[in-house]
């Protein structure tokens, strides 16, 4: 029932998107900006997430292997330090992208989406 309300809408905003009144034209284009203006900006954490993990996970790799094994057991292993932060960079460079993918399909497909949002 509500799948079918869903898409009876879809079809008759996609139908009358000309008719529709000046109002709700800027309010589907100021919704398609900020879809575009938050995948912008998960874009550039993510580049940023990346590089920073990749040069500390280089950075730590390379004073691990410096150390020697007296320093390795009465100290951190820099080798380990840098598997997690590898591992946790590329959790948070995961999150980034799904957000950055999302807010890319909320840009090209405002309409769905601002139905989405008023029956979810």
């Amino acid at each position: 029932m509500k799948h079918e309300a869903e898409q009876q809408l879809l079809k008759t905003l996609n139908g009358q998107l000309n008719e529709l009144p000046a109002i709700a034209k800027t309010m589907v284009q100021q919704y398609q900006l900020s879809a575009m203006v938050l995948s912008v900006l998960c874009g550039v954490f993510l580049i940023a997430c990346l590089a920073g993990t990749i040069w500390l996970s280089v950075y730590f790799f390379k004073k691990g292997e410096k150390q020697s094994s007296h320093e390795r057991i009465w100290r951190t292993d820099c080798s380990a330090v840098s598997g997690m932060v590898a591992v946790t960079g590329g959790m948070i460079s995961l999150i980034m992208l799904m957000s950055l993918v999302i807010n890319i399909i909320h840009a090209c497909a405002p309409i769905a989406s601002l139905v989405k949002d008023l029956f979810s």
